[in-house]
């Protein structure tokens, strides 16, 4: 009888551990980090991260975003800086940071704002949100668009939170 729980005991260890390692179970659920990216990391993924953490704060998620370009420029934005400087968002990107390998394997989502290398979805989700129109072209229509988008996501990332 002690041979037979001890065999089932290992088929279950054995079990769990495999769906740990397969598909998204990859630890992805259980990041806190979401990386926004678009093309030179100085508009509209600085703005998705101010917003997305200042609602996160809000709402006392565990969850935190950072901003990232495929080719960053030199510095951010003007209509990027400006706007939430005159929304009294804070930001924490000074200068547009590449996006890297390890940005992408230690995030629980990646959203981008133009297409990505596929070598960065291979450990992450990635979702394009490509109907945002550019901040230097109306910041206020770029805001509202990617505010609606994050209380999507925000959403879907609590409702997995709590199917855990």
């Amino acid at each position: 009888m002690t041979i037979l729980l001890l065999c089932l005991w290992l088929i279950a260890a054995a079990t769990g551990s495999q769906k740990l390692r397969s598909g998204n179970e990859n630890g992805v659920k259980h990041r806190t980090r979401i990386v926004f990216v678009c093309e030179h990391g100085a508009a509209l993924s600085v703005v998705s991260a101010a917003y997305f953490n200042k609602i996160a704060r809000e709402e006392r998620l565990h969850l935190h975003a950072i901003a990232r370009g495929v080719t960053p420029q030199k510095d951010l934005a003007v209509s990027a800086r400006n706007g939430l400087k005159a929304d009294g968002v804070s930001f924490e990107t000074s200068k547009p940071q590449a996006l890297s390998i390890k940005d992408a394997a230690q995030a629980r989502r990646i959203v981008a704002f133009y297409p990505l290398p596929s070598r960065y979805s291979a450990t992450t989700p990635v979702e394009t949100w490509d109907d945002v129109p550019p901040t230097a072209a109306n910041y206020g229509l770029s805001r509202d668009a990617i505010i609606k988008h994050l209380r999507e996501l925000i959403g879907e990332l609590k409702s997995d939170d709590e199917k855990r």
